[in-house]
């Protein structure tokens, strides 16, 4: 006789006993099979005295339950029974609505919920189905389809124009003079200068009671503007910054070549005579110097402009926001525009490296 390999037992798992339907509490319903028998018995009037035995044992759907399947039958043409939502409420969005919401979220990221409605009617123009939608249900329908919430920016009309869009390709992929493509980051100095005043350091937003307004003794909105001009390196070993600060008229063309010089002999001071570095900057008039420009490419430097309306690119301009953060939360040790010139003094010195701010706009190569 051959060999058998013995069979495992069967597992044979008891099944959890499920509520009578017509119990407390949430239970499923009777099967199929049992709405069938008992709408073909009352159509039949097939009365039997074993039925009313049967009820009072719960063995049999009461009288008020088979009126009920038998009006939904006769009311949609069948008596499946619904699937079990714990009474929660249909969703209003769907379907073509939900789509179009969607669709019209791409195009008008900052759109109201009148203009959704708006754009909504037009779309369904015609149907006697359409309905107007709450602004709690477009929320709701947002948020069903991954949509939050979240601050936004605005991208200037002239960034997308063809020369423009041209420009940032060619900053991006093209090699020196025309782009930074072959350029290492740590060789790259941004600069660009920005204003200051008490009220960046304000914080606007707090909580008070309802129908209180939130008083507190604090900066006054009006100072003297600080300006600022700033320079940063993308060398990881080596994260040099220089800062010129001070109030009065805006950047002149001899404040940058004076801020240029330094910088150039800070980092002729280094001792690197072989390495050259690339000023990287936006499109203001300032910093089209015809003058600045000699001296830096006079000491074996190197200058690339930005693509115009794309600061997205610069990663001076994500120091700069990282400036106005610290100066909010520091905001209670700053009382006039010298405590103010402290802050900001500090705020750029203790930032170990601006590494990660070159990274993340995308100057990977180092």
């Amino acid at each position: 006789m051959p060999f058998q390999i013995p069979q495992r037992p069967p597992l044979q798992t008891n099944v959890e006993t499920k509520p009578h339907p017509s119990g407390p509490g949430r239970g499923d319903g009777y099967s199929q099979d049992m709405r069938e028998l008992a709408l073909f018995m009352k159509q039949e009037d097939m009365y039997n005295p074993m039925t009313a035995i049967l009820r009072d044992f719960r063995m049999y759907p009461s009288e008020h339950t088979v009126t009920r399947w038998e009006n939904k039958r006769s009311s949609i043409g069948h008596s499946i029974p619904c699937r079990q939502t714990g009474n929660s409420r249909a969703s209003v969005f769907h379907n073509h609505d939900l789509f179009l919401l969607a669709l019209y979220r791409l195009a008008y990221p900052k759109a109201m919920a009148s203009e959704i409605n708006a754009f909504l009617y037009n779309a369904n123009y015609g149907s006697l189905e359409f309905r107007f939608y709450s602004a709690p249900q477009i929320t709701y329908a947002e948020q069903r389809i991954g949509l939050t919430r979240k601050t936004g920016s605005t991208t200037a009309y002239q960034a997308l124009l063809p020369i423009n869009k041209q420009k940032r390709w060619m900053f991006w992929n093209l090699p020196f003079p025309l782009g930074i493509a072959d350029i290492l980051r740590r060789d790259l100095i941004d600069l660009d200068e920005c204003g200051i005043e008490l009220s960046t350091a304000d914080r606007s937003i707090g909580k008070s009671y309802i129908g209180r307004r939130i008083k507190q003794s604090g900066l006054y909105s009006k100072s003297d503007k600080l300006n600022l001009l700033l320079a940063i390196s993308g060398d990881d070993n080596n994260p040099m910054r220089w800062r010129d600060i001070w109030t009065g008229e805006g950047t002149t063309g001899n404040r940058m070549i004076e801020f240029v010089r330094r910088i150039i002999v800070d980092i002729d001071s280094l001792g690197e005579e072989n390495r050259r570095y690339c000023f990287i900057m936006d499109n203001l008039r300032s910093h089209h110097n015809q003058q600045m420009s000699a001296i830096i490419i006079g000491a074996g430097h190197r200058i690339v402009f930005r693509a115009p309306y794309y600061p997205v690119d610069g990663p001076i301009e994500y120091v700069f926001n990282t400036i106005q953060g610290v100066l909010k939360i520091r905001n209670h040790l700053i009382s006039d525009v010298a405590t103010l010139q402290n802050e900001i003094d500090h705020a750029i010195a203790f930032i170990p490296s601006f590494a990660p701010y070159f990274i993340n706009c995308g100057f990977w190569v180092n």
